[in-house]
């Protein structure tokens, strides 16, 4: 004969009540990989850089007395072509063979005298851009050339 069970009248067979708990196993993880071997650095080749040294070219501070005295000679304003002409002509005999490399599309003296304007400008020596391609004097740029 089938014993019931007291709270729900079903066979314990059939009762959740009667069974066991069912016991659930885990499943097995699946199998790990094998890490994949470190790569050790290994010493690079040494790549040359464009940058040309020091030696080769005229330092920048070398642009700034000479870009006053040509705006000073021009009255105090000119043109930028103008001006980075003349400063060649004054310059040429202390430029060096890295000053005339072409670095992005310029000789790398007229980048390095467009990047000493921009110091100028800075120190108050020149007006910031007040017309495309001019260059001119503050007060104190003219007082220093």
């Amino acid at each position: 004969m089938a014993e019931y069970c007291d709270r729900c009248d079903l066979p314990l067979d059939q009762c959740v009540h009667g069974r066991p708990a069912p016991v659930v196993v885990p499943k097995a993880a699946p199998p790990k990989k094998p890490a994949a071997p470190r790569k050790t650095k290994t010493a690079q080749p040494r790549v040359e850089t464009r940058r040309v040294p020091t030696a080769r070219r005229t330092s920048t501070t070398a642009y700034r007395q000479v870009i006053l005295e040509v705006l000073r000679d021009m009255g105090g304003r000119g043109e930028a072509n103008e001006i980075l002409a003349e400063v060649e002509r004054r310059l040429a005999p202390r430029l060096r063979d890295g000053d005339y490399e072409v670095v992005q599309g310029e000789a790398r003296w007229r980048r390095a005298a467009r990047f000493e304007r921009k110091d100028m400008v800075e120190a108050g020596l020149l007006e910031p851009v007040i017309e495309r391609g001019v260059w001119q004097l503050t007060p104190a740029g003219l007082d220093e050339a």
